[in-house]
């Protein structure tokens, strides 16, 4: 109990944190069931914010329908060349089992990676082919607030 209670401050100072620097808001249309780290999310439209500062990338999803939401640090992926004119969300799909792996912002240089979970390891050894399924993010409903 003593952990999760650490965990929890933890993540609301991470929050905290990354509100004081760059934060993009920005709307996907999920039209399957996947996983975000250990959570099974279900499939509908989700809000995601990409917060992030030169140390910590800090990263939520909230799918109002259902109220799912998770949060999780992503790692720097990808950079150079022009900022990304539009958002995506890209996943790893093994069989017919979606994971989240990778959330491209738009008027950013580089994207946030997901580090795999245990059931997303579990399931490439299971699966060994993988297919990279993209999801663009909604035109048109695109908020974008930056600090």
């Amino acid at each position: 109990m003593k952990r999760r209670s650490f965990a929890t401050l933890g993540t609301l100072f991470l929050l905290a944190a990354a509100s004081a620097f760059g934060q993009q808001r920005v709307r996907y249309d999920i039209p399957f069931e996947f996983h975000f780290m250990d959570t099974v999310m279900p499939a509908g439209q989700y809000e995601v914010n990409a917060a992030t500062n030169n140390v910590a990338h800090l990263l939520s999803l909230e799918c109002y329908a259902s109220r799912a939401h998770g949060i999780s640090t992503t790692y720097g992926i990808g950079g150079g060349g022009n900022p990304r004119s539009e958002g995506r969300l890209v996943f790893n799909k093994y069989g017919e089992t979606y994971f989240l792996s990778e959330v491209w912002t738009p008027g950013d240089l580089q994207g946030g990676g997901l580090s795999k979970s245990k059931t997303e390891s579990e399931t490439a050894r299971a699966t060994p082919s993988v297919a990279r399924v993209t999801v663009p993010a909604r035109k048109g409903q695109v908020a974008i607030a930056r600090r």
